[in-house]
């Protein structure tokens, strides 16, 4: 089994399915609705740790595979979007991500005592910061000054805040949120509905840096090591990633994050080889060949590129592996087709921290 197994499995389902949800959603039939979504979202849910939903405020017929924060969550759900069948790509938008003001946003409801809040209820006051091309957020409910626990109307606003402007912005432009109990004597706020439309138009405005998913957002890393150690990932000089957390816990000899996608039938691992050149040209020399094995992998649906490193001696790429048994078949054939003065190794970071 693997995650691409899994996948497979997972349309075949909906496949069975599409013809009586299409029919339950034009007919508006929300009792078969639940019915049917409830048990996709159950396998969606074992196989990626993902939620899964369908609106129904428009004619066309639209799905989200909601990842949440979780990286891992993400790359498969990015996956599970990119295989599936021509027929079900013709007649849905599937999403990956969580939308900004999705079905899920519109029937979010909050109970503080006897009063329920929904999102057009909550202010958004903001800072913005031009120099890093982010937002600092203070949200305000009325009902907030009822809660004694800071901790829990905190959790409540990250969430509510995420469900409004969506999963990418959320990762990409928001550096802090904080509750209120009482609404700030300032002219930035707006109504939390309407925030997206305010980060999308600052955004346009003033030039900053846009993402389609928060897989394109990296992260930099200058690891506090001895530089004249030689060490596999001892040597590492600068590092970049889209997944922070795998190269915190591996930096940090932490294996959560390797185990919750070996549970999901895949693995994390890197490639690395001898540095051929010094300098500007073996960092160029990497990019071109991250670039080259990561669209043969991904073309195959058997892995993607997801960061790398620069190092004193070696240079790496770091993957997330949707097919093990496949990964290392084709990369037996890739390793033929370079150059001979590159020789390419793979481990997987369990093997590399056990």
């Amino acid at each position: 089994m693997s995650v691409i197994t899994n996948i497979r499995k997972f349309w075949e389902r909906f496949e069975d399915e599409q013809s009586n949800l299409e029919q339950a959603l034009k007919d508006k039939n929300y009792e078969r609705i639940n019915e049917i979504v409830g048990g996709l979202n159950e396998e969606v849910n074992a196989i990626s740790g993902c939620s899964f939903f369908v609106e129904d405020v428009s004619e066309d017929f639209e799905m989200t595979i909601d990842p949440g924060p979780n990286k891992t969550s993400q790359y498969i759900a990015q996956r599970i979007k990119m295989m599936a069948p021509d027929n079900v790509k013709a007649s849905w938008r599937i999403n990956a991500v969580l939308q900004p003001l999705s079905q899920k946003a519109i029937e979010a409801a909050v109970q503080i005592k006897d009063e329920t809040y929904t999102l057009v209820d909550f202010l958004v006051f903001y800072e913005v910061h031009p120099e890093t091309q982010t937002f600092s957020t203070r949200v305000y409910c009325p009902g907030y000054q009822l809660i004694e626990n800071d901790e829990y109307t905190k959790e409540m606003s990250m969430y509510l805040l995420e469900l409004a402007i969506g999963q990418t912005d959320y990762e990409a432009y928001i550096d802090r949120v904080e509750p209120l109990t009482a609404p700030e004597d300032s002219k930035n706020f707006c109504n939390l509905v309407d925030f997206y439309n305010l980060i999308a138009q600052t955004v346009e405005k003033d030039h900053w840096k846009e993402y389609d998913s928060p897989l394109d957002i990296y992260s930099i890393y200058e690891p506090n090591q001895d530089f004249a150690h030689d060490a596999l990932r001892k040597d590492m000089k600068i590092i970049f990633t889209t997944h922070p957390m795998l190269v915190e816990e591996t930096l940090g000899e932490k294996n959560d994050v390797l185990l919750d996608l070996k549970a999901k039938e895949g693995e994390y691992g890197y490639m690395y080889y001898a540095n051929p050149f010094a300098g500007k040209d073996n960092a160029l020399f990497r990019q071109e060949l991250s670039k080259q094995l990561d669209a043969s992998m991904s073309k195959l649906n058997l892995g993607k590129v997801i960061g790398g490193a620069m190092g004193k001696s070696f240079s790496y790429i770091d993957w997330i592996v949707f097919d093990p048994e496949g990964f290392e078949k084709a990369f037996a054939q890739i390793k033929k087709q370079l150059d001979p003065k590159v020789e390419l190794h793979y481990v997987t970071f369990h093997e590399f921290m056990n």
